[in-house]
């Protein structure tokens, strides 16, 4: 006899034992090749990757330009010292003889090569140089003498850029003819 309080096997309802299953594989494999995995979530690597080499090309551009500029290119002061020394103007262009009357343009031209200059007492006489040549040129004809209110300031600049320019080497003999 049977125990009543012994659990009963279920049965389907033709008194057949249930059919055990075996859990499926999911997704479905085709034979052979096994299941691929998901999609990986995107990844920021090369992104990161991308940034930080543009940001290195930044770095070596601009450290590259500032070598350039700091030590291999000359000084535009200096330059400007060794034309007059060869007896050029400022600008590097030969002078003209005669009695050549100094226009905006080469004004500009040439206080802007000494403006640039990265030597500060290049700068400062070379610019102050040029700014008193412009304004003795402005003195309208017949009025020549006063000229000689820009005699002290003339020679304490032309006397500064010498010494400027000595100090980078360069010997500049300025003739106030």
């Amino acid at each position: 006899m049977t125990n009543p309080y012994q659990a009963q096997q279920p049965h389907d309802v033709y008194g057949q034992p249930p059919v055990q299953h075996q859990p499926a594989e999911w997704p479905p494999t085709a034979a052979g090749i096994a299941p691929s995995a998901p999609p990986a979530a995107p990844s920021r690597k090369p992104l990161i990757v991308a940034v930080a080499a543009a940001l290195a090309a930044l770095l070596l551009a601009v450290g590259g330009y500032g070598l350039y500029d700091r030590f291999i290119r000359e000084d535009t002061g200096v330059a400007a010292c060794k034309a007059m020394r060869e007896g050029k103007k400022a600008d590097g262009s030969a002078k003209g003889g005669g009695d050549d009357k100094l226009t905006e343009a080469e004004y500009r031209q040439a206080r802007r090569v000494f403006e640039d200059s990265r030597h500060d007492d290049i700068r400062e006489h070379g610019t102050a140089l040029m700014d008193l040549a412009w304004q003795m040129s402005q003195i309208p004809n017949g009025q020549e003498m006063g000229a000689l209110a820009f005699m002290g300031p003339m020679t304490m600049h032309m006397s500064g850029l010498q010494t400027a320019c000595a100090n980078q080497g360069v010997i500049v003999t300025l003739n106030t003819e």
